[in-house]
């Protein structure tokens, strides 16, 4: 009966927050920076940091976690699409942490801190602080609020605002858009769908601290990072596993690279010009999924809380209004003057792509002249050959 009763005060240091708030860290203790390499799903693209706690006079041994939602809140579905979907900090075992990263064949990076025990209370004292039912809840930002800018965020709280960091290797004049770039190398559908939904913010030029939303950097500016004093804030990094894991070499087929992929749609949509039956199938499946594009980049824009979608220039070509027109096979005096419109501005769109302040897709290129040739120069060549008919 002892037994159960110590084990069960021993689940509420390590599980309970009232408790963990009251918990004094000893001499042994230590406080690590844990990077997770980028992972094959989607929302492990860029790689992942927690906070490691780990005192051995305390049997205690955690990983705090700024990134993990609840799939089970109502609404899940809209709430993430709308940008309103609460993130959360959430704590496991180390054990847990590690098991999985590795079973996901993740390696990661741990930078052990170079604290005093005063300075080791105060951030993990902080941590505990953002665990509290009422703090742990937040609306996560891409770019702005995130796993690693919290972690980054509770260093400078823990040292006053008064660390500072070597950021002369860092490249100059890069876009936030720009340093997502190697991440999605060798998923090359997922960077032309993020070059499609992220908008003017995400070609703002990333200042030093904007590096830090993503964990690579996290970790190169933290190994960087020198407190008030002159010492550098880690004094270690290990490797785990310390061997790393072999990755299979990354080898495309034809189907992933989406430039190959629109320039055969284009191609395509050429082709069929030549019968009047088969472009209009093609038309109407053209424009429809053009407009339900531009559908899903409006609500992106105006019916979200996503700071990176809002104006998006690639609404310019990919237009919401195209849904009324998609099906519209008999010619009238309006439905030419639309899709002239949709030419020119398609038109200008590539005339002064290099000019414009937003990067877009260049898999986009076939499509936008596909539009151009469909809604003028097609146009114009018929109503030219009827009238020399005439």
């Amino acid at each position: 009966m002892k037994h159960l009763f110590a084990t069960f005060i021993l689940w509420l240091v390590a599980h309970g927050s009232f408790a963990q708030s009251q918990m004094t860290l000893t001499d042994s203790s230590r406080i690590s920076l844990m990077t997770v390499a980028p992972g094959d799903m989607i929302y492990s693209t860029f790689g992942h940091s927690a906070i490691r706690v780990k005192d051995p006079n305390l049997r205690f041994d955690r990983c705090y976690n700024y990134g993990t939602f609840d799939f089970e809140q109502p609404g899940f579905v809209l709430k993430f699409c709308r940008g309103k979907l609460l993130y959360m900090l959430d704590m496991e075992p180390y054990r847990s942490f590690e098991y999985g990263n590795l079973q996901d064949l993740r390696v990661m990076q741990e930078q052990s801190l170079n604290l005093s025990l005063e300075q080791k209370q105060r951030l993990f004292d902080l941590i505990q602080e953002n665990y509290k039912e009422e703090n742990r809840y937040y609306k996560y930002d891409f770019f702005y609020d995130n796993c690693a800018t919290r972690i980054r965020d509770i260093f400078e709280e823990t040292f006053f605002h008064q660390l500072t960091y070597d950021t002369s290797k860092l490249v100059q004049g890069v876009t936030m858009r720009q340093l997502l770039q190697p991440y999605v190398a060798e998923k090359p559908w997922l960077d032309f769908g993020i070059d499609l939904i992220l908008g003017l913010p995400a070609d703002r030029k990333a200042k030093a601290a904007d590096f830090m939303f993503l964990p690579d950097y996290l970790h190169d500016l933290t190994a960087r990072a020198i407190k008030p004093g002159g010492e550098l804030l880690v004094s270690g990094e290990q490797k785990i596993p310390a061997n790393g894991i072999r990755q299979s070499a990354y080898s495309p087929t034809p189907l992933d690279r989406p430039l190959w992929v629109m320039i055969a749609v284009a191609l395509i949509g050429l082709l069929t010009m030549a019968n009047a039956r088969t472009e209009r199938i093609f038309d109407v499946i053209f424009w429809f999924i053009l407009g339900l594009a531009g559908l899903v980049i409006f609500l992106l824009w105006a019916a979200t809380d996503h700071s990176a979608t809002k104006n998006n220039l690639n609404i310019l070509w990919a237009l919401p209004t195209h849904l009324f027109y998609f099906y519209r096979n008999k010619q009238t005096e309006w439905t030419e003057f639309y899709f002239r419109f949709v030419g020119f501005i398609a038109l200008a769109v590539l005339a002064l792509w290099y000019w414009l302040p937003q990067e877009l897709p260049i898999p986009a290129i076939p499509i936008l002249l596909l539009i151009v040739i469909k809604s003028l120069g097609r146009r114009y060549w018929k109503k030219s050959s009827d009238e020399s008919m005439a």
